[in-house]
């Protein structure tokens, strides 16, 4: 197999630079913070009335009869959204305080890195 390789004169370099920086500037960091996109909301909004609702509401306020027993976090509250997603995500997946249950055997990373960012957007409604 031949390969043919084109030298770049260094006019073209500086050329090819901007270029390229143009085109990182456009790309997303791997850390960037991703909302859930139609589907993955749903299947989080699902998944949120599945497992969490019971307790936490359908708001996300604590205030079923459940929640209020166990005195379990608005998810709206300053204690909770001044949390890290990985934080909130460590709590989704062990537990707290043996009250919660822990989920990490139950749902998949993706799926906890999804209710993280569905209880950002719950705590946005009023």
């Amino acid at each position: 197999m031949n390969i043919a390789i084109r030298d770049i004169s260094n006019s073209t370099a500086p050329a090819l630079l901007i270029g390229l920086l143009v085109l990182l500037a456009f790309l997303e960091p791997a850390s960037a913070v991703r909302f859930p996109s139609g589907t993955e909301n749903a299947t989080a909004a699902s998944t949120y009335k599945t497992r969490c609702s019971g307790c936490h509401g359908q708001a996300g306020r604590g205030d079923t009869d459940v929640g209020k027993s166990l005195g379990v976090a608005d998810l709206h509250s300053a204690d909770v959204q001044k949390q890290s997603d990985a934080q909130l995500a460590a709590v989704i997946a062990n537990g707290r305080n043996n009250k919660m249950p822990a989920f990490g055997s139950r749902l998949t990373k993706d799926q906890i890195d999804s209710l993280v960012l569905y209880i950002r957007e719950l705590a946005k409604e009023k």
